[in-house]
């Protein structure tokens, strides 16, 4: 097992949902530099195996602070959103911002909030 951090909903769904992520983001310069898992790695979501629930994280709460600002994470916050820690069964692909995880259970099952800021 390999302990991931993302910031999610109490169903386990990320922020970046269309429509949602234009009443929490800030622009900020680095934006360019944080590219969506689709695009960063392709179509790695054909390699999830059945039954199993994927989707994107960071390795680290340094990693996670790069894609979320505090005032970001405040009015995520707000939202209902918090900052999580879980195992996750394997990672299917990684890089130096993100990784894209595979994992047994939902990621609301067993996911312990931390702090972020």
């Amino acid at each position: 097992m390999t302990i991931v951090y993302r910031i999610q909903d109490c169903e386990g769904r990320g922020p970046f949902k269309p429509g949602f992520s234009k009443q929490w983001i800030e622009e900020r310069p680095d934006h360019e530099n944080l590219q969506p898992w689709f695009i960063e790695f392709g179509r790695v979501d054909h390699r999830v195996m059945t039954g199993e629930t994927a989707g994107s994280a960071c390795r680290s709460l340094e990693q996670l602070r790069r894609w979320f600002s505090k005032r970001e994470y405040r009015r995520l916050k707000k939202c209902g959103y918090r900052a999580v820690k879980m195992n996750v069964n394997r990672i299917i692909a990684e890089s130096d911002i993100q990784c894209f995880v595979g994992r047994a259970k939902p990621f609301c099952k067993d996911a312990e909030i931390v702090k972020l800021y």
